[in-house]
């Protein structure tokens, strides 16, 4: 029996202003282009005006372009890995506001610790279906 996919809040962060959902933009960050783009794609379908870069150090030029409320963040990516985006948007004053998922495959009792530490807010699973992250996103929303 396949183990149910988790989205679990760390902090008690939220978006600071809190505009209607339609109005919430999400960064999605993921090296895995097919999966990034069709999660970026059903972010928007489920009213988030979403975006999706595939590199952790695209990370910090798009958002100097186009800040975002919440980047959903791969933890595992060649390179500037996820703990390290999420270390360099908590050290600027223009970032450190953000709200930051941890979106892995790994689970929750692996990423917790650095994750926590390098100032993810949350975590949810990868999986086939986005319901968990959705739910997620409501509470942080």
């Amino acid at each position: 029996m396949k183990s149910l996919l988790r989205a679990i809040r760390w902090t008690a962060r939220t978006v600071q202003h809190a505009p209607p959902r339609a109005c919430h933009r999400l960064l999605v960050v993921d090296d895995y282009r097919p999966g990034a783009e069709a999660l970026t794609a059903a972010l928007s379908l489920a009213g988030y005006d979403a975006q999706c870069v595939l590199d952790g150090s695209a990370v910090l030029q798009t958002v100097a372009a186009r800040m975002p409320d919440i980047v959903i963040l791969d933890v595992n990516m060649p390179g500037m890995d996820g703990y390290a985006v999420a270390r360099l948007l908590r050290q600027d004053v223009t970032t450190q506001h953000l709200v930051i998922v941890a979106f892995t495959a790994q689970d929750e009792s692996t990423v917790r610790t650095n994750g926590v530490a390098a100032g993810f807010d949350a975590y949810c699973q990868k999986g086939a279906a986005p319901e968990p992250l959705l739910r997620l996103l409501e509470e942080i929303t």
